[in-house]
């Protein structure tokens, strides 16, 4: 092997190729390298370290920036200073699990998907992805609350799915208690509307409106709430203020018809007051001279009657007018009082030698009580 010279000549063709790599290294190793050598090893190093960050700084320019598609958006509407945002709702009801008469609330579990437009969120690098989700406190939303809410649970998180055109979409199931002012005059005969109100609290009407595609979706033969039956009614679109000079929040009202099923309340309330109330009518087809049966009938209905009505008037709220069912236990309590003050006026009678006048009463009571409870009757289902 040929001895290792520290003038290395490339040319020689006596050094095999490795010996001169070898050699170079040796030269660059111990710093005896001529001078153009490192200018050419100094070049190409520059060179290379200026290629990878060009290619870096391009690969992060084809980079799709989703977070930064949202930032200082949150307080600016879309088209702030023109047209208002179109909000979409749609509502899928999948439930009503209670109505509480007393509480005057109803229990729901529903779908909630809210969509519209922003320019902004649009994408057009064809190496980003077709959807992106936002935090909904990193992008612009129509803030919309439900007015009637009492403690509704929000199952899902709180996000909001954009795709490329920059179509925002959040999707939400919610269950929980919403308010309802129940009109109970008719009850048990009674009709309620069932309403599911969301405003925008923070835009107005010129701000921010509902489109026509906004929907309510229901199975409304399946749902619960035992003893009622269903039925839609149209979405209306109103401005909410809480004083008439306010410029008010933009509003969209869903609601459900809901009619009470009376099977339940005549079985339970109506038929025991008219035992009740035949109870006493039969006093009078007794002997008015047997005086302790008589008058034990007459007085036990009264305290029947009284405490069936407390009872049932539990199960309603305080209101300030009577229901149908209210003037139906009045009108029995009435009737019942009449009927003792009979039995007391007859039984009188009987015990001071004026039994014929006691027994002609008691025929015309038992006579005319059928007639009263038949006009009672009709009182309280048409007035």
């Amino acid at each position: 092997m040929p001895k290792r010279s520290k003038n290395v000549t490339f040319q020689s063709k006596d050094i095999d190729y490795f010996e001169a790599i070898f050699a170079l290294n040796e030269h660059i190793v111990s710093g005896r390298l001529p001078s153009v050598y490192y200018r050419i090893i100094r070049m190409t190093r520059i060179s290379l370290y200026a290629f990878i960050l060009l290619v870096c700084a391009i690969v992060a320019q084809a980079q799709p920036k989703p977070s930064t598609a949202g930032e200082n958006l949150t307080g600016m509407r879309p088209n702030a200073g023109g047209q208002p945002e179109v909000i979409t709702v749609r509502l899928g009801l999948l439930d009503i699990i209670e109505i509480n008469d007393r509480a005057q609330t109803f229990d729901v579990d529903m779908f909630l998907e809210i969509t519209w437009q922003d320019p902004r969120l649009a994408l057009t690098d064809a190496a980003a992805g077709d959807l992106r989700r936002f935090a909904l406190d990193k992008i612009w939303t129509p803030s919309l609350t439900i007015i009637n809410n009492r403690g509704l649970k929000f199952l899902l998180p709180e996000v909001a799915t954009v795709d490329r055109q920059g179509n925002v979409i959040i999707r939400q199931r919610i269950t929980g208690p919403l308010a309802v002012d129940l009109d109970l005059r008719k009850f048990p005969f009674d009709r309620q509307c069932l309403p599911i109100e969301l405003l925008s609290y923070q835009y107005s009407n010129s701000e921010v409106i509902f489109s026509e595609d906004s929907e309510l979706v229901a199975r409304l033969n399946d749902l619960g709430g035992e003893g009622w039956t269903y039925s839609a009614l149209d979405l209306q679109r109103f401005v909410y203020r809480l004083k008439e000079e306010g410029r008010g929040g933009s509003g969209l009202r869903f609601a459900v018809a809901a009619k009470r099923n009376p099977t339940y309340y005549i079985f339970t309330l109506a038929l025991p007051m008219t035992l009740i109330l035949f109870l006493a009518w039969m006093a009078h087809w007794l002997p008015v001279d047997i005086i302790p049966p008589r008058m034990g009938t007459a007085t036990a209905t009264v305290f029947s009657l009284i405490a069936l009505g407390v009872s049932f008037r539990l199960t309603l709220p305080r209101i300030a007018y009577l229901t149908h069912a209210d003037r139906f236990g009045l009108y029995s309590t009435l009737l019942v009082l009449a009927s003792l003050a009979i039995t007391v006026v007859t039984i009188r009678w009987a015990s001071t030698d004026r039994k014929e006048a006691a027994e002609c009463l008691a025929r015309q009571a038992r006579r005319v009580f059928p007639l009263v409870y038949a006009l009672m009757v009709l009182l309280t289902l048409y007035t």
